[in-house]
């Protein structure tokens, strides 16, 4: 009984240092990695003084309302006034990010921010598709779900007949550290 006991740790370590891989492994690797590393689609937002038209910018002055509504901008008007034989009014505003934002924010400079749009993840139900090419190397397909950001307001959809995206990752295997996704 002892012995069985003492066999069965050294068992479960070749099982799980094993060069085989399956698909349920493939999912449980790709949906780690894309929890650490989030797949995402980006748009930038300009910020500070600009000079927006009532009847032109119609669209973005509502997209930049609904923004500061739910606390991630905030948007101070400095003036309104019309152009000369001009049927159309111009707002200045100043738009800074607050710190609601930062979750969001890829990249920030000056006047501009990047910032995610949509937000894929391994939709839960689907099957991974896996193709091995050699023993240390494989590709997988995923169905990942579009998920969209409060920012999704601004930006525009890359791909905006569909719900999801289908993504290729790439694994590799280690004898140290078993199989991961490749960046």
């Amino acid at each position: 009984m002892k012995k069985l006991y003492l066999l069965l740790p050294v068992l479960i370590l070749m099982a799980c240092s094993s060069e085989s891989l399956s698909v349920r492994d493939a999912k449980g690797l790709i949906d780690t990695y894309t929890e650490k590393n989030q797949v995402f689609e980006s748009t930038t937002i300009d910020l500070g003084e600009r000079k927006l038209r009532i009847k032109k910018d119609e669209a973005e002055i509502t997209a930049l309302k609904s923004l500061e509504s739910e606390g991630l901008v905030s948007m101070d008007n400095s003036e309104k006034y019309k152009k000369f034989l001009s049927k159309d009014s111009v707002m200045v505003v100043n738009i800074r990010l607050n710190a609601a934002a930062a979750p969001y924010v890829i990249n920030q400079k000056k006047n501009r921010a990047e910032v995610m749009s949509y937000v894929f993840e391994l939709q839960s139900d689907a099957d991974v598709s896996l193709k091995l090419s050699g023993k240390r190397k494989a590709t997988a397909t995923a169905k990942l779900i579009k998920k969209p950001t409060p920012f999704a307001v601004i930006g525009k959809d890359k791909n905006p007949n569909t719900a999801f995206i289908n993504r290729d990752f790439t694994l590799k295997y280690k004898e140290d550290s078993g199989w991961y996704v490749a960046k």
